[in-house]
């Protein structure tokens, strides 16, 4: 379904709208939406919520509860990694929304992340 997607980091500079497309699934979601020209896509599936964007600067960082995961920036031979560690994701959804609340740490800072989609 189309909905409008809010990502909001809590800075200044860090709330960002787009358009996108939201999908439901037995086991979790998937979010498509444009920013900055870029594509990306948002998924959740078996606690682990996946965010990847194509563009630009490719970037692809996987979140889950209390685990260190990475994020990855580049392709092939001009990528390169760094780690990233999830202390909290909180997703509330029903049948036309999905609100995710992300706090994790990477790069020695911590980031609050909170992500909407509306129908």
């Amino acid at each position: 379904m189309k909905c409008k997607v809010i990502l909001n980091n809590g800075k200044p500079d860090g709330y960002f709208t787009a358009k996108g497309e939201l999908n439901f699934g037995e086991l979790g979601f998937g979010l498509f939406y444009d920013l900055d020209g870029d594509k990306c896509f948002l998924s959740y599936k078996n606690g682990e919520l996946v965010q990847e964007r194509r563009g630009s600067v490719p970037m692809l960082m996987r979140f889950k509860a209390g685990q260190e995961t990475s994020c990855i920036l580049g392709m092939g031979v001009s990528s390169g990694s760094f780690p990233v560690f999830t202390n909290k994701i909180e997703i509330k959804n029903d049948e036309k929304s999905v609100e995710i609340k992300l706090n994790y740490t990477c790069g020695g800072e911590n980031i609050n992340l909170q992500i909407t989609a509306k129908a």
